[in-house]
């Protein structure tokens, strides 16, 4: 194909990718970018901008437990600004919703405190609910009056969450509830050296946060320590300070390109770094319009060129046009600020290899007479395995095949790791019993080679055969074979098999590691559950052991056994949609608030539902896992068998963990009065076969289990 050609191909194959939208792949490849170009930018000295630093006062865990019980009195919070004005810290900026009284004594001091510094922003909050019959309503809510007549300003703290969930920008000034306000960051650069001047920081608009100037870390101390005043002396002096919370339990984290979970009150100051360095004329993150293509086209249109001059080096010029976009892109980042998308340059370089792909398989010199021979051999062993009805495991099915057309007497398939170590996975095939010895060398040589060995033995040969998948080693097959020797034909089916093996040895591995990651996420999701509502620590763990030990009581599938512990774990994920002041009120709700909790098996089972591999055992738990035997529960009023079976058992042991456990509406009960209270609920609440089931599980695993689980929580119940 010639160079003309190549080019109209690739800048067609450009034109078809930017068609169909690269958005979402863009992200990924840019967020790589940002945290290669985060190292770069620290190693070059340029961390942080010039200006007044930022230092975040945490609302930490350890604070949570040094003070009263949270939310605390203002006070505390009046206390800290003291301290940070004695110590001699520049603006306060406080990312603390204040919009209700608190006690007065504490919302007083506060003011003063506000009063006494002068120089105190504070933050204006907004959020979205669905309000049945009015659809969805903006609630901004504002810091008290009298914080504001005691000369605070404000300073808003949204930030715009791109498609896949991630934080990358930030909104600079934004309407919120009618009114123009500047973002904290932006109110923050606006307080000036004295105590009454300020400067202007101008509006901004939505902007990209520069987390290269995250690389040099934050300074972070807690608040505890600053108002008992244990710090070293000169942290706070001459600082901006921006004071919020960074405790998991309160949930201010959001995904960022730098890290899965970082609090909101560390954005804030980052996004300050990033003002601070535009105002001192230095790049900061940006991404100019049409750039990307344009460059992309340009390095194609090189590479064409160079790939239809160099023929006796093609591989190498490929090799470097795509080498050429990446450093193009990395630099680009780096050190002018510029996000230059490097896919659509890669697209283009791509475009030149498959454009050639004639000429690369020219080179590649196929005897076709020998893939002939040896392709009628394959398709042999492809239509008996379709065939096959023995054995729903592929990679047993080609052993058992292609041993019997080679006329092994035994096959063995080793695995390894993505970097090319053994593991103890092994698949053998043999008619008698007959194990295959694999000789360690000599499969570390074939794999390492990636060529076929053959090792003479006494009784016969050895065929060791690797398995690649592109640069990827997968395994190794091995075959004894009782002639002494194996034709052209036989070893090139044993490589050509080999090679189809790997893709399905790979293709296992990666469903394996999809439901690695299945299990793990919903464990994450369990655990933010948990976090959040603290009194419930390891609550769904507890039911998970406790319904799986039931279900497999019950002679479940393993399948259904795996879905009833994913239905345990996820059961209460909708209460991540319960407002705080419902889901931690101490006392009893009230009818509309009893409504709303609720719901949370509506949006949880909403929340799960598009989840692809979650069985419908497991929908079922997190949906009805409040219905009753008697149709009396929540959401769809079931009753009797028409309760699926999963859902019932999850029920029992929920109730009777929040009988056993504390909650902020009550202590714990003995288990003889929670035995008790579960028995007057046999038959309206609970099906009754199941309620005795689960008393023999406690009575039979009780101890072991909840022991297990503790020991998991590090000791804690």
């Amino acid at each position: 194909m010639s160079p003309t050609l190549r080019l109209g191909a690739g800048v067609a194959l450009v034109c078809l990718a930017a068609s169909l939208g690269l958005a979402p792949l863009d992200r990924v490849a840019e967020d790589a970018w940002v945290r290669v170009a985060t190292r770069l930018h620290a190693f070059s000295g340029a961390v942080a901008p010039p200006g007044h630093e930022a230092i975040v006062v945490a609302i930490d865990a350890r604070s949570l437990r040094a003070f009263d019980e949270w939310p605390w009195s203002r006070a505390v919070l009046a206390a800290a600004i003291d301290e940070i004005d004695a110590a001699g810290g520049e603006g306060v900026l406080v990312d603390v919703d204040l919009s209700t009284a608190r006690d007065a004594s504490g919302d007083a001091a506060l003011a003063r405190a506000i009063a006494r510094h002068g120089r105190v922003g504070l933050a204006v909050l907004r959020q979205f609910e669905v309000i049945d019959g009015l659809g969805e309503m903006e609630f901004v809510s504002r810091p008290l009056p009298r914080f504001i007549e005691a000369g605070a300003r404000l300073g808003h703290v949204l930030v715009p969450v791109d498609p896949d969930g991630v934080v990358r920008r930030a909104h600079g000034t934004n309407e919120v509830g009618g009114v123009q306000t500047p973002a904290l960051a932006d109110l923050a650069f606006r307080f000036g050296e004295g105590a009454n001047e300020t400067r202007d920081a101008g509006p901004r608009g939505p902007h990209r946060i520069d987390f290269r100037f995250a690389e040099h870390a934050i300074p972070v101390v807690s608040i505890a320590d600053v108002v008992e005043r244990r710090y070293e002396p000169g942290l706070l002096a001459g600082k901006t300070v921006f004071i919020g919370a960074t405790a998991l339990e309160l949930q201010d984290l959001w995904p960022t390109p730098m890290h899965a979970a970082m609090p909101g009150v560390v954005l804030q100051a980052i996004d300050y770094r990033t003002l601070q360095a535009e105002r001192a004329g230095l790049p900061v993150l940006s991404r100019p319009s049409g750039l990307a293509a344009v460059a992309a086209l340009l390095v194609f249109v090189a590479g064409g060129w160079v790939n239809g001059r160099v023929r006796e080096h093609r591989s190498l010029a490929h090799a470097g046009v795509a080498l050429g976009a990446l450093a193009l892109s990395g630099a680009s980042v780096t050190w002018g600020g510029w996000l230059f998308s490097p896919l659509l340059a890669l697209v283009a370089a791509g475009g030149q290899l498959v454009a050639g792909i004639e000429a690369v398989r020219q080179r590649m010199g196929i005897d076709l007479a020998a893939r002939e021979r040896s392709l009628a051999t394959v398709l042999q062993v492809g239509e008996r395995t379709a065939r096959t009805e023995e054995s729903d495991d592929p990679l047993e099915a080609s052993l058992t095949l292609l041993a019997d057309v080679v006329g092994a007497r035994g096959a063995a398939l080793l695995r390894t790791t993505p970097g090319g170590r053994w593991d103890e996975r092994r698949l053998d095939w043999s008619p008698d019993g007959h194990r295959v010895q694999v000789e360690p060398e000599v499969a570390d040589d074939s794999l390492a080679q990636r060529q076929v060995r053959v090792l003479e033995r006494t009784a016969g040969v050895t065929v060791h055969a690797p398995l690649w998948v592109g640069d990827t080693p997968v395994g190794l097959l091995a075959l004894d074979c009782a002639h002494r020797r194996l034709d052209d034909v036989q070893l090139r089916t044993v490589a050509t098999v080999a090679s189809q093996m790997a893709l399905s040895a790979r293709n296992m591995r990666l469903v394996e590691d999809l439901q690695d990651t299945l299990a793990s996420s919903v464990e994450a999701i369990a655990s933010a559950v948990e976090a959040r509502d603290g009194y419930t620590e390891m609550h769904c763990r507890r039911l998970a052991l406790f319904s799986v030990s039931m279900a497999r009581r019950m002679a479940f599938s393993d399948e259904e056994i795996d879905g009833i512990r994913l239905g345990a774990l996820l059961h209460d994920v909708g209460k991540i949609g319960v407002r705080d002041e419902i889901l931690l009120k101490p006392g009893r709700f009230s009818d509309a608030e009893r409504l709303a909790m609720q719901r949370h098996v509506e949006i949880g089972h909403r929340i799960v539902r598009p989840i692809h591999g979650l069985t419908p055992c497991t929908l079922h738990c997190v949906r009805h896992h409040h219905e009753k035997w008697d149709g009396t529960g929540y959401p769809d009023a079931l009753a009797g068998d028409a309760i699926p079976v999963e859902a019932r058992i999850v029920s029992i042991v929920d109730v009777w963990d929040a009988l056993s456990t504390a909650r902020p509406y009550k202590k714990a009960f003995e288990q003889s009065r929670v035995v008790e209270i579960l028995e007057k609920d046999r038959g309206t609440h609970f099906d009754p076969e199941l309620l005795d089931l689960f008393f023999h599980v406690l009575d039979e695993e009780g101890d072991e289990m909840l022991a297990l689980v503790a020991k998991s929580a590090g000791g804690k119940r």
